[in-house]
């Protein structure tokens, strides 16, 4: 029996699979993850034989997991599921520890052939695939495939990239210790446009294409664009609050006022989860050099726990409201008898 895990974002994709991969006798479905970091926790977990894992996900995307899975699960085979048949996503699937890539055209009797292919330990692509992979990068004296000509920041970026949800001080040093030239940034944005093409939703690579645009390219406008959508994401994806707030302390550089507004949107998602001490600690670390963005952080906080107060103490008040007027009113129709 080949035990397997699907992992895709897509609800409707993960039970037709459950359902159409049940019907062979030899598969048992052990697990559906819905993103690459769930299906990393429960490949651990269950330590399956055969992972199917879509290319493009929110959080984490296939190659990222495909990396970890091989790492943390060495007796589990891994085999990519994709939309997408481009050289560079069957390159960095391979790389990654894929033992197969296979288009989402592919017919059930092709995705269940794969698995029981790669379970043996055999290599297994799409029809077509083969070639791409051959005719990649060719060169006649066996060169090593691509990384291998990238320059040390271009590879710096992209394993600073692998975690999309990885947004912090740390990382915002990172970024500043990889490019601080217009000419290192200058490098690094077309690898950063072709990931927001392969997977529009890394909240990372928005942040870093925003803040070199801005640093590096003096494109206000186009980084503060970068900076809206990424903050979209990281809301949508429940970013930390370290990284929320570093969104909009870059959003603060070019539109105060969008700022401001992100900055009520994060208490308003977060201001019940966090005190007040992590809140003041996160701000202070964020916002050092912008005052102005630490105290009306401060303020919208205070009046989003008073609202919270006025809310829990309203009830209570209405409830000794109607007992008032239910005494008043059984007073005044209460009868009083003479001899």
């Amino acid at each position: 029996m080949i035990r397997i895990l699907l992992v895709d974002d897509q609800k409707v994709i993960r039970q037709g699979l459950k359902a159409l991969l049940e019907a062979e006798s030899d598969f048992q479905i052990v697990g559906l993850a819905e993103n690459g970091k769930i299906g990393i926790e429960i490949a651990e977990q269950l330590q399956p034989d055969v992972v199917l894992v879509d290319m493009y996900m929110p959080i984490v995307d296939g190659a990222a997991a495909t990396k970890i899975i091989c790492q943390r699960c060495p007796n589990t085979k891994v085999l990519l599921l994709s939309s997408a048949d481009d050289d560079q996503c069957i390159a960095d699937a391979l790389s990654a520890g894929a033992m197969g890539y296979l288009l989402k055209n592919a017919s059930s009797e092709e995705v269940a052939d794969a698995i029981r292919s790669v379970h043996k330990g055999y290599t297994q692509l799409s029809p077509g695939l083969l070639k791409k992979v051959m005719n990649r990068n060719p060169s006649p004296t066996g060169a090593a495939p691509t990384t291998a000509n990238l320059t040390s920041i271009e590879n710096q970026l992209l394993e600073l990239l692998q975690a999309p949800q990885s947004l912090d001080i740390s990382t915002v040093n990172a970024l500043k210790a990889i490019a601080s030239t217009p000419a290192e940034a200058k490098k690094l944005l077309p690898h950063l446009k072709q990931k927001l093409q392969q997977q529009p939703d890394h909240v990372l690579a928005y942040y870093i294409l925003g803040t070199l645009l801005y640093e590096h390219q003096h494109q206000d406008k186009v980084a503060q664009s970068c900076w809206r959508k990424g903050f979209k994401q990281a809301l949508a994806q429940k970013l930390s609050l370290e990284g929320l707030l570093l969104f909009c302390r870059s959003m603060y550089l070019v539109n105060t006022d969008e700022a401001y507004t992100g900055i009520k949107q994060v208490i308003e998602m977060q201001g019940e989860q966090i005190s007040s001490t992590l809140l003041g600690q996160t701000a202070e670390r964020v916002f050092g050099s912008s005052p102005e963005c630490l105290q009306f952080l401060t303020i919208t906080w205070q009046i989003k726990k008073l609202q919270a107060l006025l809310d829990e103490r309203y009830p209570l008040k209405s409830k000794l409201d109607e007992l008032k007027v239910g005494f008043a009113t059984l007073g005044s129709q209460k009868k009083v008898y003479s001899l």
